[in-house]
């Protein structure tokens, strides 16, 4: 919603308010998904005005500030200059889940609204750096109109997204809602505000249990409903929209309130069999906790935060405990472009001096995830050839999603996996650069970087969940060679003599 004149903005809520007055049967129980859009958007009121139906959508190549649809179905687009109605499902929901995919212009202006009252902005958004509630993900504020003037301005902050999870125009974006309604007595006397439960934009939670006193926009006063329908703006600039979904839901259904990457909190920090966790949700227990640390690290729904822009080093979360080999299992996010890495082993002598006394596996959303900092600083003196460097597959986590890091460090050979990929494959470090021995794990706090212009600082924000780590250790019984002999957990299917336990297939060679 635009700071526009208030007779339009008024005007377009008071239409809006009509339609959600209209009464409408009891909506049945459903246990999965509602599509909107399908049988010429039967579950929609008819689409009026000028919006049509696309295969796809981009942006103008010729005006950026519009978009054009490609033939074919499934996309809903408000015309070509996006000044159009906008639509009502034609169900009323109480407490309900929406999930809608969308697509803006340059500049466009839309959101997802419940009952006529209470907003989840959408937004051209991806280059502010301080969000508002004004802004894409945000709670849109209270209004009121500005005396002698058709304007208005706004009476509070509405409630900011935690982060600028905004996608640039012309790129596809995701918006999950959980919406819980007003409550009222049999008297009609409201007993608990209207609740964001959660919202998740681009797989980033952008608000959660926020609760609504007052609807909304320039009618803030406006009476509150127990149910109502949803209303996707369709007047305030070029908006695509596909995928759509919306089903009743229950409170308390804690994990139909996730994205699909968020796992339940109560699942999480929950390690698999054979796993410890390192991070147990709820405080640093198990951490080397200095000052910088408990400044600059939050613990929020089970996971460690820190968005802060940290000005010099010391910020490292360091497990107490020290690890000589082992599997580590780490969920990580970039909310927004960043930078971090996780220290794994300690160097040798000749390559301290320039990058501290661990190695580090790099995260970075720029093809440097996986990278192995070491490599940046070895001594012309070692000489090393090609066939000695990692070969590490280039990758770029998506930022403002979960990623998965598999660390398997065994004495000065390490295997990393990103979400199940191998990215680098038993890499053994030359002599002269690593230790072999125990040391503790550390996961990087980054101090600020400097940004595209002048004065600019990225203060690197980082999130991390899910860090379960199994110790390997050598079997009591190894022989010298130490072949055929599975470490704590595992299982041989060789056993290094004969073919005990394996099929036999025509000829079998005696070598």
């Amino acid at each position: 919603m635009p700071t526009k004149s208030l007779p339009s903005a008024a005007m377009r809520y008071s239409v809006i308010a009509i339609l959600l007055l209209i009464p409408v049967r009891a909506l049945p129980a459903d246990d999965g998904g509602r599509p909107l859009i399908s049988d010429n958007f039967a579950v929609l009121y008819q689409p009026t005005g000028d919006w049509y139906e696309a295969g796809d959508a981009m942006l103008n190549p010729d005006q950026n500030r519009l978009l054009v649809g490609k033939p074919g179905t499934g996309v809903l687009i408000n015309g070509k200059t996006g000044r159009t109605n906008s639509l009502v499902t034609r169900e009323a929901y109480q407490d309900v889940q929406v999930h809608v995919e969308f697509m803006v212009a340059k500049g466009s202006n839309s959101g997802v609204i419940f009952h006529g009252n209470y907003e989840i902005q959408i937004l051209d958004s991806a280059h502010i750096e301080t969000p508002t509630g004004a802004h894409c993900g945000g709670v849109y504020p209270r209004a009121e109109g500005e005396p002698g003037t058709p304007s208005y301005r706004h009476i509070d902050a509405g409630s900011p997204p935690r982060v600028n999870a905004a996608k640039p125009p012309g790129q596809w974006q995701t918006m999950d809602i959980i919406f819980q309604s007003p409550r009222f007595d049999e008297a009609g006397n409201k007993t608990a505000n209207a609740k964001f439960v959660r919202v998740v934009h681009n797989g980033s939670v952008v608000q959660e249990n926020h609760e609504m006193p007052y609807a909304h926009g320039p009618n803030w006063d406006r009476k509150q409903f127990p149910n109502g329908r949803v209303v996707l703006q369709g007047d305030y600039g070029p908006i695509a929209l596909r995928n759509i979904r919306v089903r009743p839901w229950k409170a308390g259904d804690e994990g139909s309130a996730q994205p699909r990457d968020m796992p339940a909190v109560s699942q999480l920090n929950v390690p698999p069999e054979g796993f410890t966790a390192l991070f147990n949700g709820k405080d640093l227990t198990g951490w080397r906790v200095h000052p910088k640390v408990k400044e600059m690290w939050s613990i929020e729904d089970g996971v460690l935060k820190s968005h802060g822009l940290l000005e010099q080093w010391g910020a490292d979360l360091v497990t107490e405990k020290e690890y000589q080999d082992y599997v580590l299992m780490v969920d990580f996010r970039m909310p927004a472009l960043s930078d971090s890495g996780i220290h794994f082993r300690n160097l040798a002598p000749a390559m301290l001096g320039k990058m501290g006394d661990a190695e580090q596996f790099n995260i970075h959303p720029k093809g440097g995830t996986g990278h192995l900092e070491s490599f940046r600083f070895v001594p012309e003196s070692m000489e090393l050839t090609q066939d000695q460097l990692p070969k590490v597959k280039h990758v770029e986590p998506e930022i403002g999603v979960w990623h998965t890091i598999k660390l398997t460090v065994v004495g000065k050979n390490v295997t990393a996996e990103l979400d199940g990929e191998v990215i680098l494959d038993h890499f053994q470090y030359p002599e002269g650069m690593l230790k072999a021995g125990p040391n503790p794990i550390r996961f990087q706090k980054h101090r600020f970087t400097e940004g595209a212009k002048p004065g600019e600082r990225n203060p690197c924000p980082i999130e991390f969940r899910n860090i379960f780590i199994k110790e390997i250790k050598a079997s009591a019984s190894i022989e010298p060679r130490g072949l055929n002999v599975p470490p704590e957990g595992f299982t041989a299917l060789f056993n290094g003599r004969d073919f005990t336990g394996c099929r036999s297939h025509g000829v079998v060679s005696e070598s």
